[in-house]
C-alpha cells in the first residue's frame, strides 16, 4: 500500500506502564480503497477503529456491518474477522489503535461487542479526538506517553459505552429476578455438569431466547459467558491447593478436556493454570 495512505506508530510501554490500566501498542491512520482485499490479520489484542470519512464494511461471526462516518468499531482480533472499504464507497478513511488493558475482555463481553461491534459514540468529536491523541502520543514518545495514552483510552471506552449502557437497565420484575437467581444457585452447586442454554432456560421456565435477553438484562452478560467466569473463579480457588491435580480441577469445573480448560483459563486470567499455581494465585 502507498505510504501516503497509511501511517503506523508502534510503542513499547515503559517499565512503569503497568501502573496504568490501558496500553496502546500500535496506532495509525489509513485510507482503504474498494478494490483492496479485506484485512484479516489475527492478533491477541483488542483493536478500536473510528471512521473519519467514507464507509467501511466489517464482518464478524458471519454477520456484516457497515461503518459510516463518526462510528467506531471494536474488534477482538484473536477471533475471525475482516474489514475493508465498502464496495460501493469511493474510499474508507479511519483511525485505529491496538490496545491491551485490565478488564477489557469483561467490558467486551458485558457490552455484547461480539454480536454488535459497531458503536455510535455519545460524542463523535471526542471519540475522534481520542484516537488522534493516542496517535500523537505514540508519535511523540515522551516520558508521559503511557499515562496520557491510558487516560485517552479510558475516556474513549466511556464515550463508546455510555449509549449502550443507557438502555441496559434491568427490568423491575422481582419474580423474574428470583428465577434468574435460582439458575445461578443451581449452576454454582454443580459446575462440573455440561450445562446448555436449554438446561438453563428450563430452570428459569423461559424459552432459550427469553433467557438470553433476561439474563443479560439482569446479570449484565450472557448465560454462557457468566458460566465460563464462574468455572474459572472456582478453578482459581482449587488451584491454590497444592495437592489438587490440574486435570482434576478442570473436570471439577466442567472442563473434561484439560486443553480447553487451559485455553479459557489463560484467556480470562492472563495466566496458565500451572503459572497461577506456581505464583500462589493473585
Amino acid at each position: 500500500m502507498s505510504a501516503e495512505r497509511e501511517e503506523i506508530y508502534f510503542h513499547t510501554p515503559a517499565r512503569l506502564a503497568g501502573a496504568f490500566p490501558y496500553k496502546a501498542l500500535v496506532a495509525g491512520a489509513r485510507v482503504a480503497l474498494p478494490d483492496e482485499p479485506p484485512i484479516r490479520k489475527r492478533f491477541h489484542q483488542h483493536v478500536l477503529v473510528h471512521t473519519t470519512s467514507g464507509q467501511g464494511q466489517i464482518e464478524v461471526r458471519g454477520q456484516r456491518f457497515v461503518a459510516q462516518k463518526g462510528m467506531s468499531i471494536w474488534l477482538d482480533t484473536s477471533q475471525a474477522y475482516e474489514h475493508r472499504c465498502s464496495p460501493d464507497a469511493a474510499e474508507w478513511r479511519y483511525l485505529w489503535m491496538g490496545v491491551e488493558g485490565h478488564g477489557l475482555d469483561d467490558v467486551y463481553a458485558f457490552l455484547n461487542v461480539q454480536q454488535a461491534p459497531l458503536f455510535e459514540p455519545s460524542d463523535r468529536e471526542a471519540a475522534q479526538a481520542a484516537f488522534q491523541s493516542v496517535i500523537a502520543y505514540l508519535d511523540d514518545r515522551s516520558s508521559a506517553t503511557d499515562a496520557l495514552v491510558s487516560a485517552a483510552i479510558a475516556g474513549l471506552i466511556a464515550n463508546l459505552s455510555a449509549p449502550r449502557l443507557a438502555g441496559a437497565a434491568a427490568p423491575d420484575d422481582p419474580a423474574l429476578r428470583d428465577r434468574i437467581t435460582g439458575v445461578l444457585a443451581a449452576v454454582r452447586k454443580d459446575l462440573a455438569k455440561a450445562w446448555t442454554i436449554d438446561d438453563l432456560a428450563a430452570l428459569a421456565r423461559l424459552s432459550p431466547s427469553q433467557l438470553f435477553r433476561r439474563f443479560k438484562d439482569t446479570i449484565g452478560t450472557t448465560p454462557m459467558d457468566w458460566l465460563r467466569h464462574e468455572r474459572i473463579n472456582q478453578a482459581k480457588r482449587l488451584l491454590v491447593e497444592p495437592r489438587a491435580k490440574i486435570s482434576a480441577v478442570a473436570a471439577h469445573c466442567g472442563y473434561p478436556d484439560p486443553y480447553h480448560f487451559s485455553r479459557d483459563f489463560r484467556r480470562l486470567t492472563g495466566y496458565t493454570p500451572t503459572k497461577f499455581r506456581r505464583d500462589g494465585g493473585y
